[in-house]
């Protein structure tokens, strides 16, 4: 556009006041007046207030004090101490003069009237107590609190008692009742004087008097004296110092009677050579030298002293007032004299624990009693209480014995068990082998060689546990009969019996001789051995084996009767001979023991080692599980069996038995039920482990 154009446009142009255009269908707002709107906020407070009221409960508070002036969290309405308010919990604070500030949290419930009480509480109250006296010690219902006058402040409101005392007054017990609510109250105290006048007089005058342990100047004089009683003690030199609790009535005056002074003892200290003589001084005894002795001054006493194996001592002395004297005497022996013979001839000897030399020697000792002890390393040492009389001269003759000879001195060749039965000591120390030669005619093949040692020291029942032995244990056993024929006498060995049975009646003989017990048990039944134990067992089957078939010399026997004959042609022991062929499938039928089953225990002569019906009359439980192996090299110490197994080891033959095989020393067999030709003999090592001889 060119400028004339636009010049022309500007001209033509106006600004007007621009008006909205009318829409159609829409009218004018009509305007709210302002009364309507009072209406509607006034119902609006009408309905809260309503619902207010119907949803408050009235709670009554009833403070103590009535004049404690309350505050209640939350809104509330209240005339006085009536409340309007809300169910739920609120906090209520209250305070009054002389009360400590009260706050608390209330539960109000659905009752529409509830009523609370609070109580304060009032504030401790104090005590002033004025008093003339000073360091009066006070206590409140047994409690001390200090020393008046003063302030006796946080005394709780009510009624107390309280206690007043001090040294030399009565004490007071008095009710006060304390007001409390952080006031002061004054108390005014007097205690009354609990002292009267005593005057002493002595002889002589010008001696020092003290009053519980406080001087108060030399008789005669007049000083207080407690009406509950004074420690008084007058002390003069060079006499004993008097000494009386004395007592005066308060308030009153006495007089004493005069008090002569005793002269004072002096000392006497008396010593002899050698000490702990007896010292008697004027007949009575006071004691063992050396000592120190009071003696009453200025005259004589007779002093006599005693030691056993002396000669008697005595001296008149005398002494000064409060002065020591001394007597040294020393006292002449009693001479006895006792030749000591030792062997061996270096062994040696002390008298009283002190050295006296070596070997045999003259002692020339006091008469009275010495400890003599000879002694040498690799012995054991002897001691002996002797008495050497001086009239007469004595002999001893000491022969000590070396360590193993005296641990064998005090265990005795044979012991008996608490039920009487007979045991007998092995010391074997020897290697020897268990088992059977494989060409051995009747050998089994349970029977492999295996060399063993024994080196601990047992004993071993001479016979078999006998049925009335048994039955100290168990009363109601009976071994029972067969065919008529009675197994259950009380001199027979006890059979049916199970290796448990016979294993746990060792425990109850070890028990009965308070002996650590070789058998664990638990639940009643063996599941262990305790090898330290020295208990009462049954034999292990080296024992067995060892007291049985190993003779004096060292050599092994086949059958009890020595040699390798078969059948015996001798009676030597109970087998099944003809006169139980009716009882048993095989017998000896030209062999005649006379028991068609068992026999009385010993009725047939015992072993060379003295020990009876190893080779018959019953077989016996062995203490091993049942194994069968062969020598595994060196020879086994002291073997006990293996650790577990489900047999035991049964060694020996019966009445019941009669074959060759059977009838051999190495015969094993194994079981853990009864039977009826079964039995058992016990044994028991002769010390714990270790126990060297």
């Amino acid at each position: 556009m060119n400028e004339p154009s636009q010049k022309a446009g500007r001209a033509g142009l106006q600004a007007v006041e621009f008006e909205p255009l009318e829409q159609p269908g829409k009218g004018r707002k009509l305007p709210i007046s302002p009364g309507y709107l009072v209406v509607i906020v006034v119902a609006i407070l009408a309905a809260s207030v309503l619902l207010y009221l119907f949803a408050a409960r009235a709670v009554i508070f009833l403070p103590e004090p009535e004049s404690a002036q309350l505050d209640v969290s939350g809104i509330s309405f209240n005339i006085g101490n009536n409340y309007l308010l809300l169910r739920g919990r609120h906090e209520v604070t209250a305070t009054a003069a002389g009360y400590h500030d009260f706050s608390e949290q209330i539960e109000v419930g659905p009752e529409r009237t509830q009523e609370i009480e609070l109580t304060l509480e009032p504030l401790p109250g104090r005590l002033n107590v004025v008093s003339e006296l000073e360091d009066v010690e006070v206590s409140i219902d047994g409690e001390a609190v200090g020393t008046v006058p003063g302030v006796i402040a946080d005394i709780s409101r009510g009624s107390h008692i309280v206690e007043f005392s001090k040294h030399r007054y009565f004490p007071l017990r008095q009710e006060i009742e304390i007001e409390g609510l952080g006031t002061t109250q004054d108390f005014e105290l007097s205690l009354e004087p609990a002292w009267g006048q005593m005057a002493f007089s002595t002889i002589p005058a010008g001696a020092e008097l003290l009053v519980d342990g406080q001087s108060m100047g030399q008789t005669p004089l007049t000083t207080e004296v407690l009406e509950t009683g004074s420690q008084v003690s007058i002390v003069a030199r060079g006499y004993k110092t008097w000494e009386r609790e004395v007592t005066v009535k308060a308030g009153e005056e006495e007089e004493y009677p005069t008090i002569e002074m005793i002269v004072a003892d002096g000392t006497l200290d008396i010593s002899t050579a050698p000490r702990g003589a007896s010292v008697t001084i004027d007949g009575e005894f006071r004691g063992t030298a050396p000592l120190s002795v009071p003696l009453s001054p200025l005259s004589a006493h007779r002093v006599e002293l005693f030691l056993e194996g002396y000669r008697k001592a005595s001296r008149n002395v005398s002494v000064e007032p409060e002065q020591r004297s001394s007597l040294s005497l020393s006292l002449t022996p009693i001479i006895g004299r006792i030749a000591l013979s030792v062997s061996p001839a270096d062994a040696e000897v002390l008298v009283n624990g002190a050295r006296h030399g070596t070997g045999s020697q003259d002692l020339s000792l006091t008469a009275r009693e010495h400890r003599v002890t000879v002694r040498k390393p690799g012995y054991e040492a002897q001691e002996f209480t002797l008495r050497p009389r001086p009239d007469h001269d004595q002999a001893l003759d000491v022969k000590l014995l070396t360590l193993q000879q005296a641990y064998w001195s005090r265990r005795p060749d044979s012991i008996a068990s608490p039920v009487g039965t007979p045991m007998k000591l092995f010391r074997p120390e020897r290697t020897f082998t268990l088992g059977a030669p494989r060409r051995e005619p009747g050998r089994r093949a349970n029977e492999a060689e295996r060399k063993v040692t024994l080196e601990r020291p047992f004993y071993i029942s001479t016979h078999e546990i006998t049925n009335a032995e048994f039955r100290y244990w168990k009363e109601e056993h009976t071994s029972r009969a067969l065919r008529g024929n009675t197994l259950d006498m009380d001199t027979q060995p006890v059979v049916h019996v199970s290796w448990q049975e016979a294993a746990i009646f060792c425990n109850w003989l070890s028990r009965r001789e308070g002996l650590p017990l070789f058998y664990i048990e638990q639940n009643g039944l063996v599941n262990g051995i305790n090898i330290d134990a020295h208990g009462y067992r049954l034999p292990t089957e080296a024992e067995w084996a060892y007291v049985a078939k190993i003779s004096s010399d060292g050599e092994t026997m086949m059958f009890p009767w020595g040699g390798d004959q078969y059948p015996p042609v001798e009676v030597v022991a109970n087998y099944a001979d003809r006169s139980a062929a009716a009882l048993l499938s095989f017998s000896l039928s030209n062999y005649d023991d006379g028991y068609a089953v068992s026999a009385p225990v010993g009725s047939f002569e015992p072993n060379a080692r003295g020990i009876h019906d190893l080779g018959g009359n019953v077989s016996e439980w062995i203490s091993d599980y049942y194994e069968i192996r062969a020598s595994r090299g060196d020879p086994e110490l002291d073997p006990t069996g293996p650790v577990t197994g489900s047999r035991h080891v049964i060694r020996g033959a019966s009445w019941a038995m009669g074959s060759r095989s059977e009838l051999r020393l190495s015969y094993r067999d194994a079981g853990m039920d009864r039977r009826m030709d079964v039995g058992f003999r016990i044994a028991r090592y002769v010390d714990k482990a270790n126990v060297e001889p």
